[in-house]
């Protein structure tokens, strides 16, 4: 008999939970939305502190290469984890977020090469 009492409770948590589900899919695709508005200003940023140092890198420059690399590493966990959950998004972001991932590797590689020296000090 004490189980009865915890059903609808149960069926309550259960109905919320479905509830919440196309939520959570908007909130996935604002955040990974919001993730590439913030990632494309700040290479718009990081292209200007370059140009503005006549394309010589230093530490601060390289260090902003690190913080973008690092941001577009979390953007595709988040958009992976998103899809995952079955989120959808619209065929552009998937194209975008699909290259970039293939691309991080790689990016990661060239940043060591180009900036390792940088910032040993």
């Amino acid at each position: 008999m004490a189980a009865t009492p915890h059903r609808p409770f149960a069926a309550l948590l259960i109905i919320a939970a479905c509830a919440s589900a196309p939520a959570h899919a908007e909130d996935c695709v604002a955040q990974v939305d919001a993730s590439l508005a913030r990632i494309k200003r700040a290479q718009d940023v990081q292209r200007t502190r370059e140009a503005a140092n006549e394309l010589q890198l230093n530490r601060e420059l390289c260090q902003g290469r690190l913080d973008l690399l690092d941001a577009r590493f979390a953007l595709s966990d988040d958009f992976e984890a998103c899809r995952r959950k079955g989120v959808q998004f619209s065929d552009q972001v998937v194209r975008t977020l699909t290259d970039a991932s293939e691309d991080l590797t790689g990016m990661k590689a060239s940043w060591i090469r180009t900036c390792g020296l940088h910032m040993k000090d």
